[in-house]
């Protein structure tokens, strides 16, 4: 199989992403569940985690149909608009997803890791929880929901995907901002005036970084 060189680029970063997020992802993992505060709401625990995990096997499908491994598929423009060789176009708007992706990645790993013991794959409050400021938190209050809402979208313009790019927007990112706020919500009544301050620190960016002028 040929693959171009977005591809053969989008998947070393997929690579490097499991290799450095599987230690610290597998103690988050461990973790789920455990918490003094719970809500086992699927909206706002599994939705956003099954969503992503979709929208995934659908950019590695997109990637497929850019590359021509999947041909003839039904439908296939929505998953991707370029097939074959790229135009020069195309192929700048593939290397700018290769870019968000590599962003994106660096956000949702190094997110788990700022996040260190309080990192659970679940919204809860853990016991003995503390606040964590340090890391990429500097920059936003969500750095590893604001990855993979990054990822997302990165492999979806990088395989040129109309449908994965609008799931992402239109599905994934609600999903994840609204997780992100019921997080906030735990927090403030845990740590009060400290974690207002600290998001103030942050401009409120949830998941935007606080150096991008604009943003939620």
């Amino acid at each position: 199989m040929n693959f171009n060189m977005q591809t053969l680029a989008s998947m070393a970063l997929f690579g490097a992403g499991i290799a450095f997020g599987v230690p610290v992802l597998a103690k988050g993992f461990s973790r789920r569940g455990k918490g003094v505060v719970y809500q086992a709401d699927f909206l706002l625990q599994r939705a956003p985690q099954l969503m992503s995990v979709l929208n995934i096997f659908l950019i590695i499908t997109s990637y497929l149909v850019m590359n021509q491994t999947i041909k003839d598929m039904p439908m296939a423009r929505l998953f991707s608009i370029g097939s074959g060789e790229l135009s020069t176009v195309e192929s700048v708007i593939s290397w700018a997803g290769v870019a968000v992706l590599l962003s994106g990645m660096i956000f949702m790993v190094g997110g788990w890791y700022s996040l260190g013991e309080s990192f659970s794959t679940d919204a809860e409050l853990l016991e003995g929880q503390k606040l964590r400021d340090g890391g990429l938190l500097k920059f936003v209050m969500h750095p590893a929901y604001s990855g993979i809402i990054q990822s997302l979208l990165g492999g979806s313009i990088a395989s040129l995907s109309p449908i994965c790019l609008g799931l992402t927007v239109l599905v994934i990112a609600p999903l994840w901002l609204r997780r992100a706020k019921y997080e906030e919500e735990l927090l403030i009544k845990t740590f009060g005036d400290d974690y207002k301050t600290y998001a103030q620190k942050v401009k409120w960016r949830r998941l935007i970084p606080s150096f991008i002028p604009i943003g939620v």
